[in-house]
């Protein structure tokens, strides 16, 4: 696997804090199995919507296989009738204000 952005294994930390690790090996588990998900996108995607530890990370990550698309309308849209975007995870969660 390639080395993660900065901002990335940032926010990882702060999310999983002592379980780090092991969030960093689910990760490279399901990016070596699932190359159409290594995507700085919807891996920033996958951790925004992850709130509950290292079982949510799964879940939405197990999402984000299925469909990757569901992750991003997820992350960075809302209103689900009329979808409006409020977040552009291309861009490092920083500068989306996170």
């Amino acid at each position: 696997m390639r080395e993660l952005p900065k901002d990335i294994i940032d926010e990882m930390k702060i999310r999983f804090g002592s379980d780090y690790y092991s969030a960093e090996k689910i990760l490279n588990e399901y990016l070596n199995k699932n190359e159409y998900l290594d995507s700085d996108r919807i891996i920033r995607c996958v951790l925004f919507l992850t709130t509950n530890g290292i079982e949510n990370f799964e879940k939405n990550l197990t999402l984000a296989k299925t469909d990757p698309r569901d992750a991003m309308l997820w992350a960075e849209y809302e209103n689900e009738k009329q979808p409006k975007r409020v977040r552009d995870f291309n861009r490092t969660f920083t500068e989306n204000g996170i």
